[in-house]
């Protein structure tokens, strides 16, 4: 809570009546403070409102990673590949795969053009210190394109890292074809795609490099048409959404199809973040509610949570969540039956699928998206504005408890000045009193000695 830093000092004074004087500043200031209370106690709720807010955000966080979690499932992971000959072929499924199967017979699983640097040059025992030609810029041609190369290091290591810097779809090493007691060490230049590429290194004078073997496609047929396929990788696609690596020769059969597996385990997950939600919603209801009881955020929430549960689709055997296995019980709590999915999986799969949809498309995830972006949104959410609300709020309160705080202080330094000028002048007054008083006290006593009292 908001306070001034500076505290009156307390009064004192040495009169008789000192105390009652410090009762009246007291009082004074206890009656001037009971506004500024009142801002602290609502202050103080507000910080629980805040607490309160930051668990429902916790809770709806939850729910859209569980919402996510099924739409990861019901798009591109809803279809799997399966291959019986993964010797020969491996393949992965993405968006826009379709259900069904695939054969491709591999023929070739291609080679790269390998280039070493021709005999007659300069022998090179340490690459390290020396290179194969006196020069320090080249020309390399892979495929009629040309890169520039300078080797300002002047080694034949720092030719190959020359070489590999240019861009050019190559990849050069240095090798020893010689002995260890008499190395000869050679540039090798290998094409990075399987084909027949054309690859040289000039110095401007002499071509550099010697073809040792050269490449070949990829080749391959699919699903027993008698076209051969030429690909410069071994991964391919056969289809919308399915890609395929080639790793051996032969045929492979793959098969695609549907799957709701990882839909079943993302909705019992969305399950249990709804009702955590749902419960502590519901903590904040009636009279005996929390912090935020009554106030127009837990509305918003709750109609929120309905408007996803609500989702009905428009066809197939698939309608609503109940048709899944999800509906409420007598507590308004959601319930997941895992008998009931498979059921419907086994009835039409591709209904289970479609009526989820995905965020981005139709369908019940998308109906979601919408709802968890009103909710969640860092700008424009329900959350982020009453958040923003609670704050500014908090702040303004702030800002007037330190304005009534210092004007206590000035009423409190004020009223003990005077208490204290008052004090004093009474104080005075008793002295003077007492020593009239003992004036008198002593000429009595003078006068009963003398015999004249």
């Amino acid at each position: 809570m908001s306070t001034s830093s500076t505290t009156p000092a307390a009064f004192t004074g040495s009169s008789s009546f000192s105390s009652s004087l410090a009762q009246t500043v007291a009082r004074a200031v206890s009656f001037a403070s009971l506004p500024m209370q009142q801002l602290q106690t609502q202050q103080t709720t507000i910080q629980g409102q805040q607490t309160a807010l930051a668990t429902l955000t916790s809770d709806f966080t939850s729910l859209q990673t569980a919402l996510d979690s099924i739409n990861n499932a019901a798009g591109s992971n809803a279809f799997t590949a399966t291959v019986d000959a993964t010797a020969v072929a491996n393949a992965t499924v993405s968006s826009g795969a379709f259900a069904g199967t695939y054969s491709v017979n591999v023929l070739n699983t291609g080679s790269h053009t390998n280039t070493l640097s021709d005999n007659g040059l300069t022998t090179v025992t340490d690459p390290a210190s020396a290179n194969i030609d006196a020069s320090t810029t080249y020309t390399l041609t892979v495929d009629n394109q040309t890169y520039n190369i300078s080797n300002s290091a002047g080694t034949l290591n720092g030719l190959a890292q020359a070489i590999n810097s240019s861009g050019a779809n190559v990849q050069a090493t240095v090798v020893n074809i010689g002995s260890s007691s008499s190395p000869d060490y050679r540039l090798s230049v290998q094409g990075s795609q399987y084909s027949p590429s054309t690859i040289q290194l000039s110095d401007g004078t002499n071509s550099l490099l010697n073809t040792v073997s050269t490449g070949s496609y990829v080749q391959y047929q699919v699903s027993g048409s008698t076209s051969t396929v030429n690909s410069d990788s071994r991964s391919v696609t056969l289809s919308t959404g399915l890609a395929v690596n080639l790793l051996a020769t032969g045929t492979a059969n793959i098969t695609v199809a549907q799957s709701t597996s990882g839909i079943e385990s993302a909705l019992s997950s969305f399950v249990s973040a709804y009702n955590t939600a749902n419960a502590d919603l519901t903590k904040s209801r009636g009279q005996n509610g929390g912090a935020l009881a009554g106030q127009s955020v837990i509305y918003d929430l709750s109609n929120a949570l309905q408007s996803i549960t609500s989702y009905g689709g428009s066809s197939g055997t698939v309608s609503s969540l109940s048709d899944v296995g999800i509906t409420f019980d007598q507590n308004g709590q959601l319930q997941f039956d895992s008998s009931a999915f498979s059921q419907a999986v086994s009835t039409s799969a591709s209904d289970v699928i479609n009526y989820f949809g995905t965020e981005s498309g139709s369908g019940f995830l998308q109906n979601t998206s919408n709802v968890m972006t009103s909710v969640n949104d860092p700008n424009s959410g329900i959350l982020a504005g009453f958040s923003s609300g609670l704050t500014n709020d908090y702040s303004t309160l702030g800002k007037k408890i330190t304005a009534d705080q210092d004007q206590i202080n000035t009423l409190q330094t004020n009223l003990t000045n005077q208490m204290s000028t008052a004090d004093a002048a009474i104080s005075e007054m008793e002295q003077q009193l007492s020593y009239v008083t003992s004036l008198f006290s002593a000429q009595y006593a003078n006068e009963v000695a003398s015999g004249n009292g």
